[in-house]
Formats: C-alpha cells, structure tokens, sequence
C-alpha cells in the first residue's frame, strides 16, 4: 500500500492561537482531493514524539538539561496555509525558561494514518494495492485535553504519581572531540551532534551485516551503550557512542529483528557491570543498530552507469523500526537508530537517523578514535 501526505511546507502558527484550546484529526482518502475514507482523532500519545523533542530542543541543549521532560507542559496550536492546516506547533515552556516555538508537519502523524489504514484493511474498504492520501484538520476544544498519568492507589486511597527524573548526563569538552574526528555524511549547523568511537562503529557495523551471510539473508543488529554529554563552554548536549552489544537470542527474519527476554537480559546484565565498576557513571542505553540485508529486486537502472551515487537502497525507517524506536526508547527524542544495507548496486551503505520535526530522518555524524575519561 502507498501513501501520500501533504507536503510538510514552511510552517509557522499564529502566536495567538497557543492561547485557545484544539484537537487535531487525521483524515484519510483515496486521492488527495477524492472522498474521505475515514478520520482519525490525533491523541496525546501521538504527540509523545514532538514534546520529547520540543524538550530536547527547547531546554535540554540550550542550558537546561537538568530539566525533566514532564516539567514541560507545552501549549499546541494549528498551522495554517491557504486556510488548510499543514501541521502544528509546541509552545513550550518551564519556569526559569524562556519559550520556545517548534514547528512540526503533517508527515509526522503518519503513524496515526496508518492506524486508520489498519482498521480500513481489516474492514475491507481498503486493499494492500490501494493507495491513499492523509491530510491533518483541526478545531478548536471546548477543553484543553489533559494527558493521561500514570499513578496508582493503595487501600488507603493514597496515590501515588510517577513523574520523570532528571538526565544523568556527564560534562565533557566538544570542541576538542570534533577537531580529531572524522564526518560521515552531511551534519546540519543545527543537529545534536551525534559521535562514535571507532570500535563501537566497527562492532555495530559488523552486527548488522552479520545477516547477510545468511541463506536467506535476516536481519541482525545491536544495542547501542554511550553517554549523554553536555559541553560545559557552549552548553549543548551531544550523545557519545562507546560499545555495541549484539542483538542474541532474537528472532531473527527476513525484514524484522525481535529480540527476546534473554537479549533484554543480557543487556541489562551489562548495564549493571558498568554500573557497579562506576557507581556515578553516566552509561545509558542510547539507541540500536541493525541491517536490512535483504536483496532489492531488479537490475540496476540505466542511471548507475553514470550516477555518481545510487539512490535505491534498503536502508530506511520502516514502521517496525518506528514501532521499537518509540517503544524502547520513549521520551529519549535523542536516541539512535543506525541501519546499514545495500543499494541497486551490490554496494554497501549505512545511515544513521534521528528524530527532526517529529520523523526519523537521516543526518551524519563523527567518529573518534577513543574518548577520554572524565570524572
């Protein structure tokens, strides 16, 4: 099945519209001006995502990263063009801070289009040829939504209310790092930067081609152990990659890696040695890696003869790799998801993605021999 979204175009909401209240809905159709098929009520866990990251963005690099993610409560508002809602913005803001405005398209609810899509399969109104088209509308609530919190109650009515604690991050000097490393693709001025060490690099790459030499080939991968740092002369915050731990004992298929609970054991098991050798250390699970090693169909077109770079390749973000980045890594909006492949060539390539304006999109990043200890 293929989907069409509007194009997520310059975006800016009114200011006054953070002072009202709005829900957002997803609506679907078979062309982009046909019917519609179905619509989708946009929840607040579909904007988990774009809160996670209007906190890293907003507070966490710009000199707050003691600030828990639920210390921010942001405001949402519609975004408009030609009187059509292309997207929507975050108004957050903490006391002691200064707000902050981010900005975020219609691609970033695809998650939510494809639950519509689901529920349309399973009815019949849609086929898997069929295509669709979404498209994001909003209204004003007669009350704000409120999240849901988690919280419990005992026998004698107390209740109980989980909050979030802060970021164990570790201070270190970037300046430094950056001038003996090397770039791997295209790094933006306003990235997190984003660096390896060279064995965690070689580890993860090993791991995730490990599935190619398979008959037929499945995928394989790791878990990624590094750090969050902040630079204590420009205050912003950057992750540190420093080992990668296979992916063992998972279910291992042709387009999907499921690690078990003993994987998950395992991991843990290696956390906790880190943790008793360096009772304040700051090691954190800080993403995962894995490869698509899986052939595209086809020979090569009539480009690659002179092409400078092959553009078809296996390596993206599918809905699986969204599903597992959002669930182990819930309100970690700066953590890593690596995936290595191959294009219409034969040739090997990777890329590493991070979250900007809500999606997993790709970005470079550095690669250091070593990192030096700190305290």
């Amino acid at each position: 099945m293929s989907v069409a979204a509007s194009k997520d175009r310059g975006l800016g909401a009114d200011p006054t519209a953070f002072q009202q209240d709005w829900t957002l809905t997803v609506v679907l159709r078979a062309t982009e001006d046909g019917p519609v098929l179905t619509e989708e009520p946009v929840s607040d866990a579909d904007l988990a995502e774009a809160r996670s990251e209007a906190w890293l963005n907003g507070f966490l690099r710009r000199g707050h990263p003691d600030l828990p993610l639920d210390a921010v409560d942001p405001r949402m508002a519609p975004v408009f063009s030609d009187q059509r809602c292309i997207g929507f913005a975050l108004r957050a803001q903490a006391p002691g801070t200064e707000a902050s405005v981010h900005t975020f398209g219609v691609t970033c609810l695809a998650p939510v289009a494809q639950r519509a899509s689901t529920r349309l399969l399973a009815s019949g109104v849609l086929d898997e040829q069929d295509t669709y088209s979404y498209e994001l509308t909003s209204k004003q609530a007669t009350a704000r939504p409120r999240p849901v919190v988690a919280a419990s109650a005992d026998a004698d009515g107390m209740q109980i209310t989980t909050r979030t604690a802060p970021l164990r991050y570790a201070s270190v000097a970037l300046s430094p790092l950056l001038a003996k490393a090397r770039t791997v693709g295209a790094i933006g001025e306003t990235i997190m930067p984003v660096l390896f060490s060279e064995s965690a690099h070689e580890k993860l790459r090993h791991y995730a081609r490990k599935g190619a030499d398979c008959a037929p080939p499945v995928e394989t991968g790791s878990i990624l152990i590094g750090e969050l740092a902040v630079c204590p002369e420009s205050s912003e915050m950057f992750v540190t990659v420093h080992d990668a731990i296979e992916v063992a004992d998972a279910e291992q298929r042709e387009f999907s890696l499921i690690p078990s609970s003993r994987t998950w054991t395992r991991v843990q098991s290696v956390l906790t040695r880190l943790t008793d050798a360096d009772p304040g250390g700051t090691k954190r699970l800080v993403g995962q890696s894995h490869g698509h090693n899986f052939v595209l169909d086809g020979e090569p077109c009539a480009r690659c003869a002179t092409a400078v770079e092959c553009g078809r390749t296996t390596v993206f973000v599918s809905a699986a790799d969204r599903t597992f980045m959002r669930t182990v890594f819930a309100g970690q909006p700066f953590a890593l998801c690596w995936i290595a492949g191959s294009n219409a060539r034969g040739e090997e390539v990777a890329t590493l993605f991070t979250l900007r304006a809500g999606v997993l999109r790709p970005r470079g990043y550095h690669i250091v021999e070593s990192f030096p200890s700190h305290p």
